[in-house]
């Protein structure tokens, strides 16, 4: 996942990006018919990006799941924006892959 996403930008662009992931769980409010794959598509979707958790894996499942529900074509820019930019700072993602700290041990003897 560090390899996706160079960075985790946080202040504004992280806000920016939480901003981006909630509208498009709002623009993936499932359709009306439980257990359909259409309705469990939107559901992971969702569950995933309100969380900015395995996002390069939520991505296309939001992009399936608007393809599925004929949404707007302005709408499936959404999905692609999130995949290039990544989750942010204010994500379960940059907790778990996010920056570190390296620390120089003492020199090899020898």
């Amino acid at each position: 996942m560090q390899r996706l996403f160079v960075m985790f930008p946080d202040r504004a662009p992280g806000i920016g990006l939480l901003w981006l992931r909630l509208c498009l769980v709002a623009a993936l409010w499932p359709p009306q018919a439980p257990g359909s794959g259409v309705w469990l598509a939107c559901v992971a979707a969702q569950g995933l990006l309100l969380l900015g958790w395995l996002t390069p894996l939520a991505v296309p499942l939001a992009l399936f799941g608007l393809w599925l529900q004929a949404a707007p074509w302005p709408l499936l820019a959404l999905p692609l924006a999130l995949f290039l930019l990544g989750p942010g700072a204010y994500s379960v993602d940059a907790r778990q892959f996010g920056r570190r700290v390296l620390e120089r041990g003492p020199p090899p003897k020898g």
